[in-house]
């Protein structure tokens, strides 16, 4: 029997992140962790994220901006996987090479941008194929969407269901999910598909994901007009459960950063922004009491002289807004509010200059749908 094909090498000069069962290897850096504790839920892997930082401050001029190689072994946890991936876009690697059973996939990772930043990919798409992929432990769910922007330009995007199929994990699996793919995308814009939002069950190994993954590249590469490239995919990773497979991921936004004292705001940003799979926990536990929650909120903290988060607080939202629109409501359910206050709290910062820092945040959260 002929061995299996290989997977070509990828030659990017971003760090390159190997994800296995005891340890994970940031090029020469050793990185120990148990997998098993993010099988069922996605979150921040708080010393890959610091070692990355590092790593991309004093190697900066070698590396390709906001990419990273990731190879992982197939008995970890797929979801173990998915916080890596995005442990590494909040530290400053918004593209994560991933190999599949049929080649290299660049899973792009959407992160919360401050207010005047470039827009982000998505945006940029004015219609586009989403495909909800739920990887379960005996069948996968396929559900793919025509997203259409509003006429007005204002508004939410409308879903259109093109297809939705099952099918049951086997060695057909990626074959059938291929062929899926390619007749939705046959009448659809360029990429296709454009994004994914990708939901897992916690026993679901890396193993299980490769051939699915490597479904979408099969699409990309059978499209018509296809530029031979890399398949290169907007994704959203969500834990199962979170909502149905056709509503989008609840969003966070945020609002204008108000400081007073001597520590740059793009370094709180940054800080914050590592936290915000915190801030979405919260969230979305107060979409499991009301799934139409929505609101601000504006917390005010004061980072000490050692960096640390000496004070935190809501405060009334009274943020700045557009002529004729009404200022964002504020969140409604308070124990969405205390724990994001509480989130705020454990945060750590560099060290101010010349004393303590008092800081305005406030952050817009909506339901995906």
């Amino acid at each position: 029997m002929a061995p299996p094909p290989t997977v070509p090498e990828v030659h990017v000069d971003g760090p390159r992140i190997r994800v296995a069962l005891k340890e994970i290897r940031l090029d020469d850096a050793t990185i120990p962790w148990d997998p098993a504790l993010f099988r069922d839920r996605l979150h921040k892997i708080d010393p890959l994220f610091e070692t990355l930082r590092e790593l991309r401050k004093t190697e900066l001029d070698r590396q390709t901006p906001g990419e990273c190689v990731f190879e992982a072994e197939p008995d970890v946890p797929f979801m173990a996987v998915a916080s890596a991936i995005l442990t590494s876009a909040f530290a400053g690697c918004s593209v994560a090479w991933v190999s599949t059973d049929a080649g290299w996939l660049k899973l792009r990772t959407p992160i919360p941008q401050p207010p005047g930043a470039p827009s982000t990919p998505e945006s940029r798409v004015p219609s586009r194929r989403q495909i909800a992929l739920h990887l379960g432990s005996a069948q996968l769910e396929l559900t793919i969407f025509a997203v259409v922007p509003p006429a007005s330009g204002t508004g939410r995007e409308q879903l259109e269901q093109v297809l939705s199929r099952k099918v049951s994990r086997g060695t057909s699996e990626a074959r059938e999910l291929g062929s899926a793919l390619v007749g939705a995308c046959q009448e659809g814009p360029r990429p296709c598909p454009a994004g994914l939002w990708l939901t897992a069950d916690a026993d679901v190994l890396f193993r299980g994901a490769a051939g699915a993954l490597g479904a979408i590249v099969n699409a990309q590469k059978g499209a018509p007009a296809g530029d031979g490239g890399a398949a290169e995919v907007l994704v959203s990773f969500r834990p199962h459960g979170a909502g149905p497979l056709d509503q989008r991921p609840p969003a966070i936004r945020l609002g204008a950063t108000e400081v007073s004292g001597r520590l740059a705001p793009e370094e709180i940003q940054r800080v914050v922004r590592g936290s915000f799979g915190g801030f979405r926990a919260c969230y979305e536990e107060g979409l499991k009491r009301n799934p139409n929650l929505e609101g601000l909120v504006n917390v005010r903290f004061v980072i000490g002289k050692d960096g640390r988060v000496t004070q935190a607080a809501s405060s009334p939202a009274s943020p700045a807004t557009p002529e004729g629109q009404a200022p964002p409501s504020r969140m409604p359910d308070e124990k969405v509010v205390a724990c994001i206050v509480g989130a705020f709290e454990k945060l750590v910062f560099p060290a101010p200059e010349g004393g303590i820092v008092t800081v305005m945040y406030p952050i817009n959260f909506s339901p995906g749908n």
